[in-house]
Formats: structure tokens, C-alpha cells, sequence
């Protein structure tokens, strides 16, 4: 399979031992979350996410933060 073929975006290659395949995904993928996300807090809607899901999200970050080790900075030199 020749996978510089194509040019631009868009394109999927899969290669492997039994099989190439070639997925063309232009248009078809993204990530509408992360505008959603912008337009819930300026419009204070809950299309990406409801407000009790973000406070828990946030609940658990706080408690993963409070159980966390701290790691003495030797070990990541």
C-alpha cells in the first residue's frame, strides 16, 4: 500500500500483518465537546455536560489531589 497517496487530512491507515486498509474519515470526525463545553459556560446551558456531572468530575479531582503521594523530585532526574 502506497499511504503517501493521499495528501491533506482526513485519512486513516491501517496496516498490519493480515491486512491494509485505508479509511477516508474527512468531515466525518472532530470534537464538537470542547465548543459545546465554551457555549455551556457562556450560555450557562448543559449541552456538553450537566452541571452535576462537572461538580462531580471536580469532586474527584479534589480527592484524588488530597489522597495523592508527593514524589520527592530525585526520582523523575
Amino acid at each position: 500500500m502506497d499511504i503517501t497517496r493521499e495528501t491533506g487530512g482526513g485519512h486513516i491507515f491501517l496496516v498490519n500483518d493480515d491486512e491494509e486498509r485505508y479509511i477516508n474519515v474527512k468531515g466525518k470526525v472532530g470534537t464538537p465537546y470542547y465548543g459545546e463545553l465554551i457555549r455551556d459556560c457562556l450560555e450557562r446551558t448543559e449541552i456538553a455536560m450537566t452541571q452535576e456531572h462537572a461538580l462531580k468530575a471536580a469532586e474527584l479531582c479534589l480527592i484524588a489531589q488530597n489522597n495523592a503521594k508527593k514524589v520527592d523530585e530525585y526520582l523523575f532526574r
